[in-house]
């Protein structure tokens, strides 16, 4: 009996998608795992940063959203009450007209009132001072 040895025969490769998303992915990792150690703050600085700014851009973006909406339903409010009652911001239309005041005048009426010439002096206690009565 001969027996014939032909050729080894290896087991030919065949390749799926998801066989070579993994293979590609444990090439990248020792990369990635590299990256953050050569460069820490591509890695954590910047996220971080990012979301930090990104953050206080968007809160100011809903609270001004928000202010809108305040100052809006304000200025409905006082439409409504001076439609029905004739108010202003500043009061009632046309029932307070102030005078006008100048202070040479308000100085004279003050001058006549209190006469600083005419004094009686009277002597304050200390307050460590007994009382004599």
């Amino acid at each position: 009996m001969t027996t014939v040895i032909t050729g080894t025969d290896q087991p030919k490769k065949v390749e799926s998608p998801a066989a070579s998303v993994r293979a590609t992915f444990q090439h990248s990792s020792p990369r990635f795992k590299r990256w953050g150690r050569r460069t820490p703050f591509t890695r954590f600085g910047l996220p971080m940063i990012s979301l930090t700014v990104l953050g206080a851009l968007g809160l100011g973006h809903l609270l001004q959203g928000s202010k809108d909406i305040a100052k809006v339903k304000d200025d409905q409010e006082w439409e409504i009450i001076e439609t029905r009652k004739a108010l202003s911001r500043a009061g009632p239309v046309d029932a307070y007209k102030p005078k006008q005041i100048s202070l040479e005048e308000e100085l004279r009426v003050l001058q006549q009132k209190v006469n600083i010439d005419n004094y009686e002096y009277k002597k304050i206690p200390k307050p460590n001072e007994r009382r004599q009565g």
